[in-house]
Order: C-alpha cells, then sequence, then structure tokens
C-alpha cells in the first residue's frame, strides 16, 4: 500500500493542569507524546493498549475534536491540522467518528430519522425529501427498519442505537472513520454482528478506519495493520500477522501473554506485568516502559528510543536484535473468540 490518506508528524496533546486563585500552568498531562502515524487508504489500523495510554485521545486529535498541541496532521494530501473557516468544514464530512457509548452520542430529545439527517442540515446537502429518502436508505444499509425512523434511542438495544450511530457516521460518504472502542460497551454476542457490518460497509463504501480498542482478539479479527501504545507513544506498528506471531517489544509481548487462553491457567499468566501505568503527568525519562520492563538496561533510564527496524516492523526498544531472539515468547491467538 502506498496511497497515504492521513499522516502525523511529531502530534502532541498536552492538557495543561492549573491551580491557585490565578489559575496558573503548574504542570501539564502528556496524553498524547511525538507521535508519527500513517494511515494508508482503504486499510483499518489499530491502536491498542492499556487504560490510560492515550488511544482515544489520539483518536480525537487525528479529526480535531481535541486542538492538538503541536505536531501536524496530513489528511488526503492536504494541511489539516491549520484549515479553517469554509476549508475545514468540507473537510469535516470526510472525517467522522463512531463513540464507545451509543446511548450517551445520541440525543435522546431527537428521533432517530433527526439525528442521521442532522449532518445533511450541518453541509447544507440534499433537500427535504431527498434527506428523508436517504435517511431510510441508510436505516437499512446497517440492519434496521426504514419504519424505525420516528423512534426515540431509548426505545432500541444497545446494538441497535450502536447501528444509529454508524448511520449518522456513513451519511455523508466520509473517506475516514474513528472507532473509537465501538464494541466495548456491548454484549459479547452483538459485538461480532457490529465488527461484520464495518467490515461490509468499508468494502461497499471504501472506508478507511482507525480503530481503537483494547481488546487484542477484537484488534485481530477487524484490523490490518496494528499500532501499540503506552504512555502516550507507539511502541511497536507492524502487520496484524507479524505481531501475533513476532511480537518484538517486551510490552508487546506482555499483552500478548495476558489474552485468556484455556487448559493453560498459570502457566500462561505468568508473565504478567506488574505495577501500574506511570503517571503522564510526570512520565519516567528514558524509556517510558522501563520501570515494568523485565529486560531493562542502563541505556533504558536515559535515553528514549526511537521507532526503528524493517519499513514493516517498527518497534521503539533498545534492545538489539541478538536480545530480542532471546527474550522472543510464543504467543497465542484468540481468533476462536469471535
Amino acid at each position: 500500500m502506498s496511497d497515504i490518506i492521513l499522516e502525523t508528524k511529531g502530534l502532541k496533546k498536552h492538557f495543561p493542569i492549573k491551580k491557585g486563585f490565578f489559575l496558573r500552568e503548574v504542570g501539564s498531562v502528556k496524553a498524547v507524546d511525538d507521535i508519527d502515524l500513517t494511515v494508508y487508504r482503504g486499510e483499518t489500523l489499530g491502536l491498542v493498549g492499556e487504560s490510560g495510554c492515550g488511544k482515544s485521545t489520539l483518536g480525537r486529535a487525528l479529526i480535531r475534536l481535541y486542538e492538538p498541541t503541536a505536531g501536524t496532521i496530513q489528511f488526503d494530501g492536504a494541511d489539516f491540522l491549520h484549515a479553517k473557516g469554509e476549508t475545514l468544514r468540507k473537510s469535516r464530512k470526510d472525517l467522522q467518528m463512531i463513540f464507545q457509548d451509543p446511548y450517551a452520542s445520541l440525543d435522546p430529545r431527537m428521533t432517530v430519522g433527526q439525528i442521521i439527517e442532522q449532518p445533511f442540515h450541518i453541509h447544507n446537502m440534499l433537500n427535504q425529501t431527498e434527506r428523508r429518502q436517504r435517511v431510510k436508505q441508510l436505516l437499512e444499509l446497517v440492519g434496521l427498519k426504514a419504519s424505525h425512523v420516528n423512534r426515540y434511542p431509548h426505545e432500541f438495544s444497545g446494538g441497535q442505537r450502536q447501528r444509529i450511530s454508524i448511520a449518522r457516521a456513513i451519511a455523508l460518504d466520509p473517506k475516514l472513520i474513528i472507532c473509537d472502542e465501538p464494541v466495548s460497551a456491548l454484549d459479547v454476542s452483538i459485538q461480532a454482528q457490529i465488527l461484520n457490518l464495518l467490515k461490509d460497509l468499508q468494502a461497499r463504501l471504501k472506508l478507511t478506519y482507525v480503530f481503537i480498542s483494547h481488546d487484542l482478539s477484537v484488534i485481530e479479527h477487524v484490523c490490518d495493520r496494528i499500532a501499540v501504545m503506552y504512555l502516550g507513544r507507539i511502541v511497536e506498528i507492524t502487520s496484524r500477522d507479524e505481531l501475533f506471531k513476532n511480537p518484538q517489544h517486551p510490552y508487546t509481548q506482555a499483552l500478548m501473554q495476558s489474552i485468556p487462553a484455556i487448559g493453560l491457567g498459570k502457566k500462561k499468566m505468568s508473565k504478567i506485568l506488574t505495577g501500574e501505568i506511570p503517571s503522564p503527568i510526570n512520565p519516567p525519562s528514558g524509556c517510558t516502559f522501563h520501570p515494568r520492563c523485565p529486560y531493562k538496561m542502563d541505556i533504558c533510564v536515559n535515553t528514549t528510543p526511537a521507532l526503528r527496524g524493517t519499513p514493516d516492523h517498527l518497534r521503539s526498544c533498545h534492545l538489539d536484535s541478538n536480545m530480542e531472539s532471546k527474550f522472543k515468547t510464543n504467543t497465542t491467538t484468540q481468533k476462536e473468540l469471535l
């Protein structure tokens, strides 16, 4: 793949911490810290990591729901970070987001028809008759009935509400959709249906996804490439098959070890990480993973590792190739879970 749809360089999002009567800034939460990321047209790029690692913040920063603190964002060959006014408004319809909690992201005072029709009002597209017809088409496209158009969100199940959110997201024929843990709030029995719907829509509408999740089995099921995040940084990025077959960063190896496997019990869980993820307010020096890393070296404490390796498999670690082969961990994939 060589057709880049989204690219970031040095992207940062720091949230200021203010105290005192005059609300002086005394520090910042480094939620996203120096991210270089490339998303190719038509692919599904997964973002995975522990809660609090900055996945959702990065997703929102990519489409400027959070204004980045520093860095660059190129979308479809144009500078998206500094776009303003009408240029920004036109770009917005090509970038959409599906949120984690479908009930919280839908206005309970609006009918399903009004919710899905709203993007057409904002962008002055289609007349009233065409809008209503398009809404019914979208409902049927996501597996709901056109007759549901006058119902309210509380009248639907969680899976149905997420289908409504998806219909709203694809209404303007976007090029890129950020999926922020779209199935984590749903029953396991419904998750596969929503994931299969997303894959079907991607094939039909030629969509590109950035798929955020903490569930490795979900990531494995839907993603083409996977970026592993830890404390606001990407520590490894490669193809799905390569990551599950050959994880090279110690943190990625620990994530793989945490996947439940039937019958292995304590043997499988023997290398789970200890300790808590450090605070993004005052992250550790050097490699931010070194306080929890079983292979810590002196260089890890003082020097931040760059993403290096082959173009198809990058990782941010000071371990050389000889040590990697020594520490390589056998992993178990969980395709049967879905």
